[in-house]
């Protein structure tokens, strides 16, 4: 097997493991989750698949400011990338694309977007639900940080909640230590 080829298994294992892992975490601490009325056995997490984008496509967005379609193209690059298709049964609630690039330190969500639809089962618990498993994929890459790269201005305070802070040079980041 050829050198990129064992590397490119390698991120596969760990992204299939960190979805694994992330999956048994809510599992096994479903109390959030069913305070709010969300059954933890009905959450799926899997890749983007061109499934995942048809029904991203379906979502009614203002601005459409995400370059989902470019998705499979940039998984192509990037065989360290982490993508994220958030279902809740066989509703697609939330995206999320994350690299470390060429970073031994840092992975930042380039893309996290909820579905707009405010009536959605998992409103509210996306960007949790994505930096629990962004955070078990950069544990195993043995990253320190997670940085929202680009955060829109008025999401700001809501990862604060999540514990992101702003640091010295204005970057959105978390320990993964803490997250």
């Amino acid at each position: 097997m050829s050198g990129s080829r064992s590397s490119n298994l390698k991120y596969q294992v760990y992204r299939s493991t960190a979805l694994t892992m992330a999956k048994e975490f809510i599992l096994d601490n479903p109390s959030d989750l069913l305070a709010e009325g969300i059954e933890p056995a009905r959450i799926r997490f899997e890749p983007i698949t061109q499934e995942a984008l048809n029904q991203s496509y379906l979502w009614i967005s203002e601005a459409q400011l995400y370059p989902w379609e470019d998705v499979p193209s940039w998984k192509k690059r990037d065989t360290r990338h982490f993508d994220l298709a958030l279902w809740y049964d066989h509703e697609l609630c939330g995206l999320c694309y994350a690299t470390p690039r060429a970073s031994t330190l840092t992975i930042k969500i380039v893309l996290l977007e909820g579905k707009p639809d405010g009536t959605h089962p998992l409103k509210g618990q996306v960007a949790g639900l994505a930096l629990i498993n962004v955070t078990r994929y950069g544990r195993m890459l043995g990253l320190s940080e997670i940085e929202i790269q680009d955060p829109d201005p008025g999401a700001i305070d809501w990862y604060k909640e999540l514990g992101f802070e702003l640091d010295d040079e204005q970057r959105l980041v978390i320990s993964i230590v803490e997250a």
